[in-house]
């Protein structure tokens, strides 16, 4: 991919974190699916590597990557929307590498208080508003995806979140602090 296309990909994943535009936006387009997948498990794997070792990292984002696609495929395979697949999971990648990049101070922050049994108190918030933000942009990109009120994207995007926290909790005990 060449850098004029790398930058308006990122530009356009950075836009849609703000919810100021939408994946049918951007063209279908296989090679900024592999950037936008590649820059997620790179930016997945530095974050999960922060507070787990190397085999446990690989298995947490193998399993996020794998689950991400699985439910975009689903959803919109239930709803007869399969044609979008290609756009919606380059933005969900694409905006969920961008949210991981702004996420990365506070994993760091939050493996160093972990290692030195600090209270994490203070970075509470932080993480609250991380989540309602990336949840938001799920909500805002399966909205458009599949032609719905920002509620549904809403339900559809928290229950998205809720089942990779409950499953990467069960699956993965040992990363657990």
């Amino acid at each position: 991919m060449s850098v004029g296309k790398l930058h308006d990909s990122l530009w356009s994943w950075l836009q849609q974190c703000l919810l100021r535009r939408a994946p049918q936006d951007d063209p279908v387009s296989y090679r900024a699916l592999m950037q936008a997948l590649s820059g997620y498990v790179l930016v997945d794997l530095v974050q999960v590597s922060a507070s787990s070792g190397p085999g446990v990292s690989l298995g947490m984002t193998l399993f996020d990557v794998l689950l991400m696609v699985v439910f975009a495929w689903v959803i919109l395979r239930v709803t007869g929307k399969t044609q979008r697949f290609v756009q919606t999971l380059t933005s969900l990648a694409g905006t969920g590498m961008i949210l991981g990049l702004a996420a990365l101070p506070l994993v760091q922050l939050a493996a160093s208080a972990h290692r030195n049994n600090e209270p994490m108190t203070d970075l509470v918030l932080g993480w609250l508003m991380l989540l309602v933000w990336g949840i938001s942009v799920q909500a805002h990109i399966f909205r458009h995806a599949l032609s719905v009120r920002f509620g549904t994207g809403l339900m559809l995007a928290g229950l998205h979140t809720a089942l990779a926290i409950g499953l990467i909790e069960t699956l993965f005990p040992q990363a657990q602090g």
